[in-house]
């Protein structure tokens, strides 16, 4: 089982939390960040209007239209990469050697593993990887990977990370001579990375997960996914396969998606999917139909989407700088 990881501050995990959300349509994490949005109310939604049925081979170029309200997957990495970059440098002021392994190949992996993600909002689409991998998602790349395991850092560490005692209370007194910064180091690379409109970066963010969620489960009712559904189940019994939708061959009980190799059983339903999602163009209707329902999120709200494009410039324009001041592994202790 793996162990606990040091979290940063709420703020950086509500942010990610968001991000994830958005692209990929996780149900646990939607449901955190509904439930988590204020308490405030859906707006009555906006008749959608009609957009064109694209046949995609793959989603990989498929964009929905709320992903514009979004740092790109490789911002969103970058963001990540320099908070712990910064992370790092507090730590080591404090006479701490703290992520070892890190380098900036944590952009590329991480860029990389939330692509397949969200190649997958309609169940698997990429027949190369279905031929390999069947369900099974590519395996986590280790060494640049980040945070440390909570139990490798020892109790002065901790604190100095996450600006609390062992207790949970803020830290008041000096660790190894050096005053703690507010929220640990955890605070001060947030601060420094997101600079002060982090909080409306975060409402943003979550506004944006919030719509979308909205968007994708509509969507899922709509009568035109549901017929291209039973279309593609259709396809499936001509193979010889009884599933109802993707969702079904994806939680086939017979698939042990922790091994680390797919049956040969997985690998064939899986190409058998997919084949079937390009005769049905099951992945052009999803999208026109998610799209048209996004469409009518964005309408129902201008002036808050506004805000978000204009914070998410900013951010994105601060990147290249940031990336130059902070892209450097602290001298050795």
């Amino acid at each position: 089982m793996a162990e606990p990881r040091v979290h940063t501050e709420r703020a950086a995990f509500r942010r990610r939390a968001a991000w994830l959300t958005a692209l990929s349509a996780g149900a646990l994490t939607a449901t955190l960040l509904v439930s988590g949005c204020d308490g405030e109310p859906s707006r009555p939604p906006v008749a959608p209007e009609p957009v064109p049925t694209p046949t995609p081979a793959t989603t990989a170029n498929l964009r929905l239209p709320l992903n514009a309200y979004l740092p790109s997957p490789e911002e969103q990495a970058t963001g990540e990469y320099l908070v712990y970059r910064v992370q790092q440098h507090c730590m080591r002021n404090f006479g701490f050697r703290y992520l070892p392994r890190l380098s900036s190949d944590y952009i590329g992996t991480t860029v990389a593993t939330w692509r397949e993600y969200e190649s997958r909002r309609y169940g698997i689409s990429e027949r190369a990887i279905a031929a390999e991998r069947g369900y099974h998602l590519a395996e986590e790349p280790g060494g640049a990977r980040a945070p440390q395991i909570a139990t490798a850092l020892s109790l002065p560490e901790r604190e100095v990370l996450s600006g609390r005692t062992a207790d949970g209370r803020a830290s008041s007194t000096p660790v190894r001579g050096r005053v703690v910064p507010d929220d640990g180091c955890a605070g001060q690379a947030e601060r420094a990375v997101h600079t002060d409109d982090a909080e409306a970066v975060q409402r943003g963010n979550d506004l944006v997960a919030r719509l979308r969620h909205e968007a994708f489960e509509r969507s899922r009712s709509d009568p035109r996914v549901a017929a291209v559904n039973r279309t593609w189940s259709s396809c499936m019994r001509s193979k010889g396969l009884a599933y109802r939708d993707p969702d079904a061959a994806l939680e086939d009980p017979r698939w042990d998606l922790r091994s680390t190799r797919p049956s040969r059983v997985e690998v064939a339903v899986a190409t058998a999917d997919i084949a079937c999602k390009l005769r049905t163009n099951l992945l052009g209707v999803n999208f026109a139909v998610e799209a048209e329902y996004e469409n009518a999120a964005i309408a129902a709200h201008p002036q808050e989407l506004a805000e978000v494009r204009t914070h998410k410039a900013t951010e994105s324009e601060r990147l290249p700088g940031l990336m130059r001041r902070y892209d450097r592994a602290p001298s050795p202790l």
